[in-house]
């Protein structure tokens, strides 16, 4: 089930797309999120920021990724990706992108993917029969 707006595409709306499609109010959502009514109905509109732990929590309860979530790919479309991608069309595409960033960005984002390598190995090593290299296959507990 496809539940992006391809005119808005933030975690908000998402949230809000994935709600109303499970046919929950949100009364009922910021309740078993914790929050209160007003701060869901701000996050929904991207008036306020998706912790990390309430978006752990909310992809928890609807069974979706953090990429589908803040990214809005779903494992899907990963496999899509994979199946028409090869290598160096990839790396092309990363290269093109990263000549468009600052040096700030290209700060940030070398820490990014440091810090993804790191956590992918450590899970790895802590679940050596599974494949965890992939993000978009680990879903939060």
């Amino acid at each position: 089930m496809e539940y992006v707006s391809k005119s808005d595409p933030s975690p908000g709306a998402r949230i809000r797309q994935v709600r109303r499609a499970a046919n929950m109010t949100q009364e009922k959502l910021a309740d078993l999120l914790g929050i209160s009514v007003n701060y869901l109905g701000e996050v929904e509109r991207g008036r306020k920021p998706l912790s990390c732990s309430l978006a752990n929590q909310f992809c928890s309860l609807f069974n979706v990724t953090f990429d589908y979530l803040f990214h809005g790919i779903s494992p899907a479309s990963w496999q899509t990706l994979r199946e028409d991608f090869t290598y160096e069309s990839v790396h092309t595409s990363v290269v093109n992108q990263l000549d468009n960033c600052s040096p700030d960005e290209l700060i940030v984002i070398s820490h990014l993917i440091r810090s993804y390598l790191d956590a992918t190995r450590f899970l790895q090593r802590q679940n050596p029969s599974e494949n965890l290299s992939d993000c978009h296959n680990y879903s939060a507990p």
